[in-house]
């Protein structure tokens, strides 16, 4: 039998999901609010999977590059739906190819 993660658990994992926060702003800023809102009442899952579906390989690297590697971290986690970290760890593999290609 497996218990329920821990409170402390769930106050880590909000802490890094907000510090976060203001790359998210950056980069889809018009989701940003949704994004807090799911923190607020830990929807930690949702606030993860709603960044994800819109970030893209096309975005400023310096930004997308940590917000996807830390996301990805925390949906790995979190176990999310394997289609959400999936996405994620194409994306951050898709970054690292073009890195070296440069």
């Amino acid at each position: 039998m497996t218990l329920p993660p821990s409170e402390e658990y769930y106050t880590e994992l909000e802490r890094r999901l907000r510090a976060l926060d203001g790359l998210v702003e950056r980069l889809v800023q018009d989701i940003c609010p949704w994004y807090r809102e799911y923190l607020d009442v830990g929807e930690y899952g949702l606030a993860v999977e709603i960044v994800a579906e819109r970030l893209s390989a096309d975005m400023p690297t310096e930004l997308v590059r940590p917000l996807a590697r830390g996301l990805l971290a925390e949906a790995e986690r979190m176990s999310l739906e394997e289609a959400v970290v999936v996405q994620l760890q194409q994306l951050v593999d898709a970054l690292r190819a073009r890195d070296e290609i440069m």
